[in-house]
């Protein structure tokens, strides 16, 4: 029997597929945009602006949190999806259980603002998909407001969109996942605990004193029911919070 491949493997086959499409000439090369990421936003806001059906995304918020991306720029994605289901699109986001997770208090993954969405494992990488069309693709793999490619090759964005569906059907709905979550105040601990920074290095990360993070590093051990900062790493994991 043929072991269908995994959706990181489909997504590197396709954006392989589609650079050597572009060496034969035989499409347009990704258009690849970079400067502030407030000026990145813009335009992030004006493309999808122009979505009219739909907009299929790949979403983690555990990566913004990883990559230090300010509150206001991240507050921006959210906002653009809103906007387009306030003009009748559809949102149809994928993410993971950690980024399910890591989203409590942003709200950037909008199945309660009438969106959709599905919980995987592990999303491949960060993408946008508008329309069918047009895709945007950030260039570290994982946050747009670094910097991403607009790719319009039919085959890559086919390609995607199949990966995307597949996703999809192996996922599961956010609203019997979210119940066993930890409160978002503490949600929001996990990712530092686990990364093993400093207190002094972490707490300014999330706009916390050291005093008051230690204190919910303290109440997140309480309620896994663990003693060590350790412990409470591999019960997170067990529960699958990270």
């Amino acid at each position: 029997m043929t072991r269908r491949p995994e959706p990181v493997e489909q997504v590197t086959h396709a954006l392989e597929q589609g650079r050597r499409r572009v060496r034969l000439g035989a499409t347009a090369p990704a258009h690849t945009v970079r400067g502030s990421q407030s000026s990145l936003w813009d335009t992030i806001t004006k493309l999808r602006a122009q979505a009219r059906r739909e907009i299929l995304s790949f979403d983690d918020t555990s990566y913004l949190l990883a990559h230090d991306v300010p509150d206001p720029i991240q507050r921006r994605g959210p906002a653009t999806l809103r906007a387009a289901l306030g003009r009748g699109a559809r949102v149809r986001q994928v993410t993971s259980r950690a980024g399910l997770l890591a989203d409590q208090q942003l709200g950037a993954i909008v199945y309660r603002s009438g969106g959709e969405a599905r919980v995987v494992d592990a999303v491949p990488l960060k993408v946008s998909i508008i329309d069918r069309h047009t895709v945007l693709l950030p260039l570290n793999s994982t946050v747009l407001a670094d910097g991403f490619q607009i790719v319009q090759d039919p085959s890559v964005v086919g390609a995607l969109v199949a990966v995307h569906q597949h996703l999809w059907n192996a996922g599961t709905d956010p609203e019997g996942i979210d119940r066993d979550l930890p409160p978002p105040h503490l949600a929001v601990i996990l990712p530092a605990l686990a990364s093993g920074a400093p207190d002094e290095v972490a707490a300014p990360r999330l706009g916390l004193s050291p005093r008051t993070y230690s204190r919910r590093v303290a109440e997140l051990l309480k309620v896994l029911g663990v003693h060590s900062r350790f412990q409470a790493g591999a019960e997170a994991i067990r529960r699958g919070w990270l």
